[in-house]
């Protein structure tokens, strides 16, 4: 039977261990004076990816995992038959039933691991998982804030975040790199006589083309220092994509980092295209490219670029949990 009471989107009580729908017995143990090879072989059997490490009065000494033994020993060459799982286990402080949820999965978080160990008077009754901490936790979405309710919101900020962060990929770094859009419209720097628009790495239009770098011995050092910058724009482009993939797939796999991605996504991103614009309103007001104007279709795919950063770290305003009723069976 299903208990109402313990649906954690239908109060904001704080969630204790002994609420979970079940705590996961399936789970073996091994000595703690076992080798790496014995464990390996005990989960094979068992077809399990992790064991409790207990000693000979049975007290809980930490979690050796699947990752650990391959990660840790494997890769790096260790006899596996000498080396002692008490080397590469992971050591966490167990929780009993009383203990709150929310302290569990914090314990697991932080050191970046999925079970922790569940005693009662020092004895093992079995693992929680960080999944099966997740659905009870107390702040889970911020008191469900967001506009839209949807069943499965991580999965969904997750996708909105990776959307948004293509929109912004296409139209603010890929756009002026394809020629699709310029940042200014202007006369030719070699020739006044023919109009122009000046992209990422060029400038050309009505069957001329003329690389930054291909401009006349006046021009060379324009010419260069924006061709410079055109790759520096590109490479920080590129990287504030992979800040913001970090930061939103491991909130998605309930994985902590220790670096704010999510800010040095969004603030490299937005930095670099002011900076990339500034430097042509730049050459615009300052006459250096005489007769130039705004590309106004670039101008407004830079503004949605920036829109689009902006909602990819805003998206927990968008998306809650769907209030799901529980009835008792």
């Amino acid at each position: 039977m299903i208990n109402g009471d313990k649906n954690p989107l239908s109060s904001k009580k704080e969630f204790l261990i002994e609420d979970l729908d079940a705590i996961d017995d399936e789970y073996d143990t091994i000595s703690s004076k076992a080798s790496v090879k014995d464990a390996a072989l005990k989960m094979k059997e068992l077809g399990i990816p992790d064991l409790i490490v207990v000693d000979d009065n049975e007290k809980v000494l930490g979690v050796i995992a699947d990752f650990d033994i391959v990660s840790g020993a494997v890769a790096e060459g260790i006899d596996t038959q000498v080396a002692k799982v008490t080397d590469f286990m992971y050591k966490i402080e167990p929780v009993q039933k009383v203990t709150p949820v929310s302290v569990a999965f914090n314990r697991m978080r932080d050191l970046d691991v999925s079970v922790i160990p569940v005693i009662e008077n020092d004895k093992l009754l079995g693992v929680a998982t960080i999944m099966d901490c997740w659905g009870f936790l107390p702040e889970k979405y911020e008191d469900q804030k967001g506009l839209i309710a949807v069943s499965n919101p991580r999965l969904i900020n997750f996708l909105f975040s990776m959307f948004m962060t293509i929109i912004y990929l296409l139209f603010g770094i890929f756009a002026p790199l394809l020629g699709i859009t310029g940042f200014l419209k202007a006369p030719l720097i070699t020739s006044g006589s023919y109009e122009a628009t000046y992209y990422l790495f060029d400038a050309h239009g009505q069957g001329y083309f003329f690389r930054y770098i291909e401009f006349p011995t006046k021009f060379q050092l324009l010419g260069w220092g924006l061709t410079i910058y055109g790759f520096i724009f590109l490479i920080l482009g590129l990287f504030s994509v992979f800040a913001l993939y970090q930061w939103s797939y491991a909130d998605y796999q309930l994985v902590k980092i220790r670096r704010n991605w999510k800010g040095i996504g969004f603030l490299v991103g937005l930095i670099n295209l002011i900076i990339q614009w500034s430097i042509f309103l730049v050459l615009m007001v300052t006459d250096i490219i005489s007769g130039a104007s705004i590309d106004i279709l670039g101008l407004i795919l830079g503004f949605i670029a920036i829109l689009a950063l902006i909602l990819a770290v805003s998206r927990e305003y968008f998306f809650r949990e769907t209030s799901v009723t529980i009835k008792e069976d």
